[in-house]
């Protein structure tokens, strides 16, 4: 059976590892949700108030219909509800009027347009057919009071000319305000915040999903099929006892079979100053091991940015490869494998370097 092998962009993902690294950035979670109801605060101001719509200004008016006996029912007439005056209001017995009585207030075409004030009215029966509510509107005060009385006007002169009504009468008009319309700032806040948070949640595993960092041996033993030697922290932290104890061991197993060792990493692509770094760490851990004097650590620059270091490949026993924990270099890692294999330098392990101790307690259960 045909095995695929396994590399940074085609591994099993070690699920343990990949929960505890979510875990570290769960910070992210409130952030983007504070960050969601700013946006979305900041979006609703400026769609609603910078570049929102001009203010608007209303009156509203009450009306009294009295409506003339029906003969052919016996009743008074008693069909016109709010749809059938708002179909009313656009007819030219009403609306010629409407715009006459604004021509008499001094507004012409220009000012507003026939179209313009009908769409500006709006006729409303809560309950009682015999009372209408009319309510106009404009971005401008001084026109939606002329709307409105001229509109009032109008049905006056209608309820007088129909036959279906024996008049129609202005009870009473309300001054002219501004328009307030429903302040839903704390909504928009809300509804960005939900949003943020969940793409949150969407982009975090996917962006874990897509890291070819190494956070524990195990990962980069599977990735690469090469031994990890040990796992080392940051110059000046604790190294923790258990990764110590292994690394000793591992290490004297192994610089009982190299005397030269070449030393690369992985995180430095144009000198050898991470990997004379990563060296010196190793022999500070290693401390006084009597086997340490047997192995020279010889840090060198990966061979495609130093034509030297094929030269020196010549002299080496082997090589090893510092990673950084939790680093992205994973592509570069199986670039530089391959380079070594084809310099004929076999590449005898991995260093896990600048190691989250903590990290590393948590997945082994320490």
């Amino acid at each position: 059976m045909a095995r695929i092998r396994k590399s940074y962009d085609n591994e099993i993902v070690n699920i343990r590892a990949f929960y505890l690294k979510l875990l570290r950035k769960i910070w992210i979670i409130p952030v983007a949700l504070v960050a969601g109801a700013v946006l979305g605060g900041a979006i609703y101001y400026l769609a609603n108030v910078v570049y929102g719509p001009a203010r608007k200004y209303e009156s509203t008016s009450t009306l009294y219909i009295d409506f003339a006996y029906d003969e052919n029912k016996g009743t008074e007439v008693d069909y016109y509800n709010a749809f059938t005056w708002n179909i009313l209001l656009a007819t030219d017995d009403i609306a010629d009027l409407v715009v006459y009585n604004l021509q008499n207030a001094g507004y012409t075409d220009a000012d507003i347009s026939r179209e313009e004030a009908i769409a500006s009215l709006n006729a409303d029966i809560p309950s009682d057919v015999r009372v209408m509510l009319l309510s106009a509107e404009s971005t401008d005060p001084a026109l939606c009071k002329a709307l409105m009385d001229s509109a009032n006007k109008a049905l006056v002169s209608y309820g007088q000319s129909n036959k279906a009504f024996e008049q129609i009468k202005v009870l009473g008009v309300k001054d002219v305000k501004v328009q307030v319309k429903a302040d839903r700032m704390k909504t928009a806040m809300i509804l960005g915040a939900v949003l943020m948070v969940i793409l949150a949640v969407l982009f975090l595993p996917m962006l874990e999903a897509m890291d070819d960092a190494v956070y524990v041996p195990e990962d980069a033993e599977n990735r690469y099929r090469l031994p990890v030697l040990g796992v080392m922290t940051a110059k000046g932290k604790e190294e923790p006892a258990f990764c110590r104890n292994e690394l000793l061991s591992v290490f004297k197993s192994y610089a009982a079979e190299q005397k030269k060792v070449a030393v690369f990493s992985v995180d430095d692509k144009t000198g050898d100053a991470t990997a004379k770094e990563a060296a010196e760490r190793l022999s500070e851990i290693l401390g006084s091991m009597a086997e340490k004097k047997n192995v020279e650590l010889v840090p060198l620059t990966i061979p495609a940015s130093d034509s030297k270091t094929a030269e020196v490949l010549e002299s080496v026993d082997g090589a090893i490869l510092m990673m950084a924990h939790g680093k992205r270099n994973g592509a570069m890692t199986e670039h530089l494998i391959s380079m070594l294999k084809k310099l004929n330098c076999p590449v005898d392990g991995i260093v896990i370097t600048n190691a989250d101790s903590g990290f590393i307690k948590r997945y082994l259960g320490l």
